[in-house]
């Protein structure tokens, strides 16, 4: 090992120790300290990372390894009972996105891909932070939870038809060889979900020996985790879902539980990279000259997502309080849209000045979600029960005007 290498990973973990420790005490989750340790030890401040492409690439890991542990959370025969709420608020949510989006590209005179786009990326919300919120608030498992694990893994995998749509607007036509493929994919996975719900998944062989073999575990788990995603993204469909299914299939069965505490530590590592990663693609001089436009769109987001999920959720039954609720967890812009996003400049479908602006809007909404909830659910859970629902609170003002 060089000892250029050496001082880099010194001096990443110095920086994100150091911010982590002042993030916990102001009591902000430690994903944007790796996103300014992206930004400071970047190519425009201290130039510590030069190249971007490796920390990328072990950022998409990170990635993966976290549908892995969303997938073996979840409770899959429990959600599907509830699936088709979740599957029909998101299909409701992406169309009033592209509504919006196209309400708002009218007046800013953008193309059609450029509008379709920007509905598609502001659509997704972050399961990377979302998930580790409700863990750790304990609200993974309430109702609420479960809705919204339910409308994030909808949302998650609905990123395979939009990819598609994405390269369908770029070149004119789909490939019908490849159309065939993620088609069978797609089956292949329904199928895996069918058998997984009914609780008729094939068990890990060998699991009593790799219980008791620390080594084992590891691999076997990343063997699971690697494997399905290396399937899926060879069938044309995220490599993510693929995670997530082998997670699934981990959760499945009690006894495979030590497999998530022996893969915790390469979560937490690869999943920095992905966050340094976005930091390090940020262009500083593009971010201050753009501040006002970017910090614009971003608060527009938030508060357009907030509503529209608020809404959502209070047509699947849930209070106008907890609606809200959801609708702050929601609000932000998700990793799956940097996806999105550097597919469609890849194809050509956008330019650097459309990329560099949606790359600050996403970031800047990830790094404003705990703030942006606090204030919401601070807001709207001291008020009295009695302004829990707009009815109410309009009769109740009907009242006192006749009173007076």
């Amino acid at each position: 090992m060089t000892h250029g290498i050496l001082d880099g990973l010194v001096v990443l973990s110095l920086t994100v120790l150091l911010l982590a420790l002042f993030l916990k005490r102001m009591k902000q989750p430690y994903f944007i300290a790796y996103i300014i340790a992206g930004v400071i030890l970047g190519p425009e401040v201290f130039g510590v990372i030069q190249k971007s492409t490796t920390i990328e690439q072990l950022g998409e890991l990170g990635v993966i390894l976290l549908l892995f542990f969303i997938g073996a959370e979840i409770n899959l025969p429990d959600l599907s009972k509830n699936i088709k709420k979740p599957l029909l608020g998101t299909l409701i949510q992406v169309v009033l996105s592209f509504v919006f989006m196209m309400g708002i590209g009218h007046f800013m005179d953008w193309s059609w891909k450029v509008t379709i786009l920007l509905s598609f990326v502001i659509s997704l919300s972050s399961s990377a932070i979302i998930f580790q919120y409700l863990s750790k608030t304990g609200q993974i498992h309430s109702k609420l939870g479960l809705l919204t694990s339910g409308v994030l893994i909808m949302q998650d995998i609905l990123i395979v038809p939009m990819m598609l749509a994405l390269s369908f607007m770029a070149k004119g036509e789909l490939e019908v060889r490849e159309l065939i493929k993620t088609v069978i994919g797609g089956m292949l996975v329904l199928l895996f979900i069918r058998a997984a719900v009914i609780k008729k998944l094939v068990k890990i062989p060998f699991k009593e020996d790799l219980s008791k073999d620390h080594d084992l575990q590891v691999f076997i788990g990343l063997l699971l985790c690697f494997g399905l995603a290396w399937i899926t993204h060879w069938f044309g469909i995220s490599a993510a879902l693929g995670a997530f299914l082998a997670g699934i299939w981990i959760g499945q069965d009690k006894a495979t539980k030590w497999l998530d505490h022996a893969l915790v530590p390469f979560r937490v590592f690869f999943l920095a990279f992905f966050f340094l990663s976005v930091g390090l693609q940020l262009d500083l001089d593009f971010l201050r000259t753009h501040l006002g436009t970017i910090s614009l769109i971003t608060f527009s987001v938030l508060v357009i997502n907030c509503l529209i999920n608020a809404f959502i959720f209070r047509g699947m039954g849930s209070t106008w309080r907890d609606s809200v609720y959801a609708g702050a967890l929601l609000s932000q812009i998700g990793e799956f849209s940097f996806v999105l996003v550097n597919v469609a400049i890849t194809l050509g479908l956008i330019g650097n000045y459309s990329y560099q602006i949606t790359l600050a809007v996403i970031t800047v909404s990830m790094m404003l979600t705990a703030i942006w909830i606090s204030i919401i659910q601070k807001s709207i859970y001291q008020l009295p029960e009695k302004f829990s629902s707009p009815q109410k609170t309009i009769s109740l003002i009907g009242k006192k005007l006749k009173n007076q």
